[in-house]
């Protein structure tokens, strides 16, 4: 073989072996960032169950609901706190933002979503779990909730919860009746009057008289705990727990009626505002649905606020250190 030759075999080594050597360093640069590409990735969606736990563990918290509640009716600070947080995950933000909107057709709609910025490992990420806030059976177009409204179960534990008045400790502006009672509109005030038998001297007789006892114009809530209350009049907005016999007078009345299991009702009337009937015991109110007593009262009735979630959505997030 020449010099010639040889000197040709020694310059295609040399091009094969580069070549080769390119080859290989190309195979190696992209796996290399492949793996890179896939832990990244992983990260990412590791990131992304740790906000997602991370947001479900404030839902799952006691003080969820007085957060919720704060935040709704206090309008309070919207830094949350949180007990326990997911492994290798460090909490950024946590808060309440209310989203409420009007529909195409100029409803009202309620929205408030829980957002939260955390970091995981070395990944920044953000998130939140939007939902409605305002309890989906306070919502009857009809403007009556009764027992075919709801589940069995959450009937028995709204029942439950309507069956004491405890919930209307949260206002002191309540009067409790025990007896017979009437309540009228006279001289610009709502009065409840009882009725008693005075003598007359002119007709050598007894007769009947309305006596005031309470004036209700400032009260907010009247609950009914025996005997009858007879309505003369129309009502201002307030709540009226029965739990007896209530005897109407085809008025027009204003606000929230609630039927005890053994309330009776005597006579029809209207209510403009809402009727809890959980034990089906309507037989003469008529109801058009008011969403305007339900700003004035919501506070008060067990369950108004519930967070129902429609959608948890994810967002990446800049570090800025």
């Amino acid at each position: 073989m020449s010099k010639r030759e040889k000197g040709y075999i020694y310059i295609f080594t040399i091009l094969l072996i580069s070549l080769l050597a390119i080859f290989f360093y190309f195979i190696y640069s992209y796996m290399s960032g492949s793996t890179y590409i896939s832990k990244n990735r992983l990260e990412s969606l590791q990131a992304n169950y740790a906000l997602e736990s991370t947001l479900n563990i404030k839902i799952s918290q006691d003080d969820f609901q007085k957060d919720l509640e704060d935040f709704i009716f206090k309008d309070s600070s919207n830094k949350l706190g949180i007990k326990k947080l997911p492994e290798d995950t460090e909490l950024l933000s946590l808060n309440f933002k209310k989203e409420d909107y009007e529909d195409e057709k100029n409803k009202d709609i309620d929205l408030i979503s829980l957002k939260s910025q955390i970091k995981y490992k070395d990944t920044l990420v953000g998130g939140r779990i939007r939902g409605h806030y305002i309890n989906e059976i306070y919502k009857e177009e009809d403007g009556i909730l009764n027992s075919s409204k709801v589940s069995s179960e959450d009937l028995n534990s709204l029942r439950e919860k309507f069956a004491s008045d405890d919930w209307t400790d949260k206002n002191n502006k309540k009067l409790y009746l025990d007896g017979d009672f009437i309540y009228d509109y006279q001289d610009g005030e709502y009065i409840i009057f009882e009725e008693i038998e005075v003598y007359d001297e002119e007709s050598d007789s007894y007769i009947k008289k309305l006596n005031p006892l309470y004036d209700v114009s400032k009260k907010d809530i009247i609950i009914q705990k025996s005997g009858t209350l007879k309505f003369l009049s129309s009502t201002r907005g307030q709540i009226f727990i029965i739990n007896d016999k209530v005897v109407f007078n085809d008025n027009t009345l204003s606000g929230i009626i609630i039927l005890k299991e053994n309330a009776q009702i005597a006579n029809t009337c209207t209510l403009n505002g809402y009727l809890i009937d959980l034990y089906d015991r309507n037989s003469g109110i008529g109801v058009k649905y008011s969403s305007r007593v339900f700003s004035l009262y919501g506070y008060l009735l067990p369950e108004y606020i519930k967070f129902q979630p429609i959608s948890l959505n994810y967002y990446d997030i800049e570090d800025n250190t």
